[in-house]
């Protein structure tokens, strides 16, 4: 397989259980994720209409007034909550990249049905298990989303169940490490942009995602996600009707020894003529549950037995990542960048 560009896999043989068929749909997996990092998820069975309507609703939220939308703004001490206003980050201080902001403002939420024991209650969980904010506007904006946050979960079980298989494991490997998983939605709008970026300034500074994997709708237009490529250049994603991106993130790569690529990626600006075009992407962060362990994978030590990283817990490693990418401006910041 050719390294600069980012495959299309139908992970519908997977589903329907057919061993050879999920041997064969897990082998295109490996190759993908040992090359790019990247492939495009088709046969998902998710619905387009599910999709579509939580797009109009992420549109219908921020075209609200400013004012209207810092009713729900992100809490200084939960970082995955409510609106993160444009300014509010820049992805590429996860890298050690000194940028301007990224021209973008989202929406974040976690889980939301906890059960009553010790799992939550641990000083670890209270970052990944902080309550939800919700918006009055739309009215349908809770329910839709959280429909939509059941229905990438369900799909994102089945993608690490592949996952398993594409490394040589059980298809329920990774159960017992996600049963109570920590996933965030963050729902971003890329604004029409009135005046030319700052120089260095993109939509979303190229940066790697944090956790295991990340499932993506996004606008296919001008402006939009580009992956790295080996020989330095950079790949234009575009995706067919009804499919979605699915990438590793740096946990994924940490876990696998990095037999698979935790990849950069970035979402540029629109060229002039497409400067007034507003774009909307819903990456679904899936993450273990805070508690996790994670060390090499059996199957993924090298040649001499030996793992490239020691152990870490889920919830530090997160944590460190996430907070590099904040940016807290006061509120004079904020209206200025909205």
């Amino acid at each position: 397989m050719s390294d600069d560009y980012v495959p299309v896999i139908d992970i519908g043989p997977f589903l329907a259980g057919d061993e050879f068929a999920k041997r064969a749909v897990a082998h295109q997996v490996d190759e993908a994720l040992q090359t790019v990092g990247f492939f495009t998820l088709v046969g998902h069975g998710v619905p387009e209409d599910l999709i579509q309507h939580a797009r109009g609703t992420a549109l219908e939220f921020f075209t609200q007034d400013f004012d209207e939308k810092m009713k729900v703004a992100n809490p200084l001490e939960h970082m995955s909550r409510g609106y993160n206003w444009v300014g509010n980050r820049s992805l590429a201080y996860t890298l050690g990249e000194d940028t301007p902001p990224d021209l973008q403002e989202g929406f974040a939420f976690g889980p939301f049905d906890f059960g009553d024991d010790s799992y939550y209650a641990a000083p670890t969980a209270t970052s990944f298990v902080a309550p939800n904010i919700w918006p009055e506007w739309p009215p349908t904006f809770r329910a839709v989303f959280e429909d939509y946050y059941r229905r990438f979960s369900l799909l994102a079980e089945r993608v690490m169940a592949l996952f398993a298989v594409a490394l040589d494991l059980p298809d329920s490997y990774f159960t017992d490490k996600i049963d109570r998983h920590t996933s965030v939605i963050r729902v971003v709008h890329y604004p029409a942009q009135s005046k030319p970026p700052m120089p260095g300034q993109l939509r979303a500074g190229a940066h790697t995602d944090y956790g295991a994997l990340t499932i993506l709708y996004g606008d296919d237009t001008p402006g939009g996600l580009q992956v790295k490529r080996r020989n330095g250049g950079w790949h234009d994603v575009h995706l067919a009707p009804g499919a979605l991106v699915c990438n590793v993130g740096d946990l994924m790569s940490r876990w696998t020894n990095d037999r698979w690529v935790s990849n950069l990626h970035r979402v540029v600006n629109p060229p002039p003529e497409h400067a007034g075009i507003n774009r909307i992407a819903i990456p679904f962060f899936y993450n273990t549950n805070h508690d996790a362990l994670i060390q090499c994978i059996p199957s993924c030590l090298g040649d001499d037995g030996e793992a490239k990283y020691p152990p870490v817990l889920f919830s530090e490693h997160y944590l460190d990542k996430q907070t590099r990418a904040e940016r807290k401006p006061d509120l004079a910041d904020r209206k200025a960048h909205d």
